[in-house]
């Protein structure tokens, strides 16, 4: 926790576009708006669910800040592996992505 606060320095350089957590968060805001306007044109509701495996490895590679980062970035890719690969042997990827459940 210390090495993260002594990373961002002040609250204010949270916000500043270079930070990666900044981007891994304006990523992740993105990624909500368009998951929600996808769902909601599509009338299919669970276009998470396609995420919710990728996602967090894509989120934890933006943060890498020293080795303990690459670590759990690595960790959290092996996990998001065997999580996207029981989600598609159970059918749930299609294509076109916004179709199927």
């Amino acid at each position: 926790f210390l090495s993260l606060l002594s990373t961002l320095g002040s609250p204010s350089s949270f916000w500043d576009a270079s930070t990666p957590y900044h981007i891994a968060s304006s990523t992740c805001e993105f990624l909500i708006i368009l998951t929600f306007v996808v769902s909601t044109t599509s009338k299919n509701l669970s276009q998470v669910d396609k995420l919710w495996s990728i996602l967090p490895a894509m989120y934890s590679f933006l943060c890498i800040i020293d080795h303990r980062t690459m670590l759990m970035a690595l960790l959290s890719a092996m996990w998001s592996i065997r999580l996207t690969y029981n989600f598609h042997r159970r059918g749930g990827y299609s294509w076109p992505p916004w179709e199927g459940d």
